[in-house]
């Protein structure tokens, strides 16, 4: 196969790379592949990267790292058995065995020892992001560049830190062929026998193959699929090409696999009826599921296995013919939901919990919103909810206190599955009792697709469901089926801008009232910084509206403040106690583990006016 050092034009850009090359003491024997030698070309001519001076990889903070991993949960649960077994096969190899985010970030990182120093001076650790336009040409970030398998052997790496490695890595794809991850296979040697390269990266490309399969599966867990192979002896994993049909058979999406096997696109396939595609004499209702299949597809025989989700119509059937009592129709607790506007201030710690909880729900994850009392947990998972069902999506809350015969619970969730495009919200979800609990488990253990399209489950706890679990309260299965993602409101107390919260929430508060013009006196505002506010932004709103109703003037006064509140601070000192900026600024660093970045976002300022407001702090101390 000719390279593109043989079919390059002659123009600068090429020129420049011949004289990279040349400087580094490389001859004819070491002829870029085309792949390489295009990453190199975007080094120069696009990212404008100088080869002896490419940044050392940027690390995520412990904090960015732990959100990302809990955002990619799911993934990394079903993509983590792989990368052990990878990792267990090549480590007598010598071979770091990684998975990176879509975003070049290694997550998920398996390496002896003895090599972790080597690789640490090339910049190579966990939390390490490695993109092409930052760091040139490199395994992940080429690899995520043009969305194939890449090797970058040794001098291929355009920069100088990263040419003592050699890099084998293939990607993941995801829904609708987007990249879900790359694993990525490194060894501290810059030379490694071209035979031994070739072998490892296949194993490295049915590892991802396999990965992306068993997701693809998770994805599309409640819809009929169509898993094809070329031949019934060869049944693995990372052989197979899937489809995804809706219940009239059409195809919804298919594995990256499936384009191989085929010889057409997956996006030429989105739509087409499986039966008439593959010629079946039989329709896909009347085949056997789980047993192996013939199918012909323009001449070519193939092999196939079709897989059907239990129907939730039968486990309602066998539920109610349970001894059962009658079938009389249940009260159901359940009503449509949505937040009314303002009802939820969305300040920048709120703001960054949100945005968490948005990403986690679109990929299908249950959500778990905790938080103590009165902290605003239902309005804030009614707005995520709508968020990211948009507005043709249906918002529906279910209040778990009420739910407590197995029938009534059942036929309760049942009516909820028809509902098109739905999201449950389970509140007060501490008080579910077994039976609810049991018919829940069997909604999510059978539940059909997630996200853009399917059910949504946010539930609301006011008591921490693992001490619950321990107590006997809770199913522990139960827990670890619903533990997608979790999301904690921190109560006001912890708020290092309680003087901005209650600012905003009175000026809602004045403006329903009908008294937009009313204003705080110091006094008053006084009292509200520095009170405890067990029931938090429940607690909040009410003693507003207290004051706001009593005031008759142009302000609210203290003695318009609920007197035990009034009360609980008067023996104290005001003065001594009132919040002072350094005071907050100490409670957000503290509250982020010491990250300025997010700390300026939490605080609503610029990380530049942050930093100084620190060091003036600083002087104060020191004078």
């Amino acid at each position: 196969m000719k390279t593109s050092d043989e079919i390059r034009p002659a123009d600068p850009v090429w020129q420049e790379i011949d004289s990279i090359r040349r400087a580094r003491g490389l001859g004819d024997a070491a002829r870029l592949p085309d792949v390489v030698a295009e990453s190199w070309k975007r080094c120069l001519a696009d990212y404008n990267l100088l080869p002896d001076r490419v940044p050392r990889a940027e690390v995520l903070g412990h904090t960015e790292l732990r959100l990302l991993l809990d955002e990619r949960e799911e993934f990394l649960r079903i993509a983590e058995p792989e990368v052990e077994r990878l990792f267990s096969r090549l480590v007598d190899s010598e071979y770091l065995v990684s998975l990176a985010s879509p975003q070049g970030a290694m997550l998920l990182f398996r390496c002896d020892y003895q090599y972790l120093g080597e690789l640490a001076g090339s910049g190579v650790i966990p939390g390490s992001v490695w993109t092409e336009e930052r760091q040139g040409t490199n395994g992940v970030g080429t690899c995520l560049r043009v969305g194939q398998s890449v090797s970058i052997v040794g001098s291929q790496h355009y920069g100088a830190a990263t040419q003592a490695l050699t890099c084998l890595t293939a990607p993941v794809f995801g829904r609708q062929g987007a990249i879900e991850s790359v694993i990525n296979v490194t060894s501290a040697r810059a030379e490694v026998d071209a035979r031994m390269n070739n072998v490892v990266r296949n194993i490295v490309e049915r590892s991802a193959r396999r990965i992306e399969n068993a997701y693809f599966g998770r994805m599309h867990r409640g819809n009929v699929q169509l898993r094809l192979v070329n031949s019934a002896e060869t049944m693995d994993l990372a052989e197979e090409g899937r489809l995804a049909l809706d219940d009239t058979g059409r195809i919804l999406d298919g594995s990256s696999h499936v384009a191989r096997l085929l010889g057409c696109p997956i996006q030429h396939l989105i739509g087409d009826s499986a039966e008439t595609l593959f010629d079946l004499d039989a329709a896909l209702s009347d085949m056997r599921p789980d047993r192996p299949i013939s199918l012909s597809y323009q001449g070519r025989t193939l092999q196939a296995v079709l897989s059907i989700p239990e129907t939730r119509t039968g486990r309602v059937a066998r539920s109610q013919g349970k001894g059962a009592a009658s079938a009389r129709p249940a009260i159901v607790p359940v009503r449509n939901a949505d937040p009314a506007p303002g009802d939820l201030r969305i300040d920048p710690i709120m703001a960054q919990a949100m945005d968490r909880a948005q990403r986690l729900l679109s990929a299908g994850l249950p959500l778990i919103v905790h938080g103590e009392t009165g902290t605003g947990k239902t309005v804030f998972a009614q707005t995520v909810a709508r968020r990211c069902s948009g507005e043709e999506g249906e918002l529906v809350l279910i209040d778990c206190a009420t739910l407590d015969r197995e029938l009534e619970t059942s036929g309760v969730l049942q009516a909820c599955l028809t509902r098109p495009k739905a999201c449950l919200i389970f509140d007060r979800f501490n008080e579910l009792g077994p039976a609810g609990q049991a018919a829940l488990l069997a909604l999510l253990e059978h539940d059909r697709q997630s996200g853009a399209n399917g059910l949504g489950i946010i539930v609301i706890t006011a008591l921490d469901l693992e001490v619950m679990v321990k107590e006997g309260k809770l199913r522990a299965d139960l827990l670890h089926r619903l533990k997608g993602g979790a999301i904690s409101l921190a109560p006001l107390r912890s708020n290092p801008d309680l003087a901005g919260t209650i600012r905003g929430l009175f000026q809602m508060e004045r403006a329903a009232l009908g008294k937009p013009a009313l204003e705080l006196e110091e006094e008053a505002r006084l009292v509200l910084l520095n009170y405890y506010w067990p029931g938090n932004l429940r607690q909040v709103r009410l003693a507003l509206r207290h004051a706001i109703a009593l005031a008759e003037g142009k302000s609210v006064r203290l003695d318009h403040l609920p007197d035990d509140i009034v009360d609980e601070i008067a023996r104290k000192d005001l003065t001594a106690r009132s919040q002072s900026e350094a005071s907050k600024i100490e409670a957000a660093l503290r509250y982020n583990g010491g990250n300025v970045s997010l700390t300026a976002k939490y605080l609503g300022v610029s990380r530049a006016t942050l930093y100084r407001k620190i060091q003036i702090q600083k002087a104060r101390e020191e004078s």
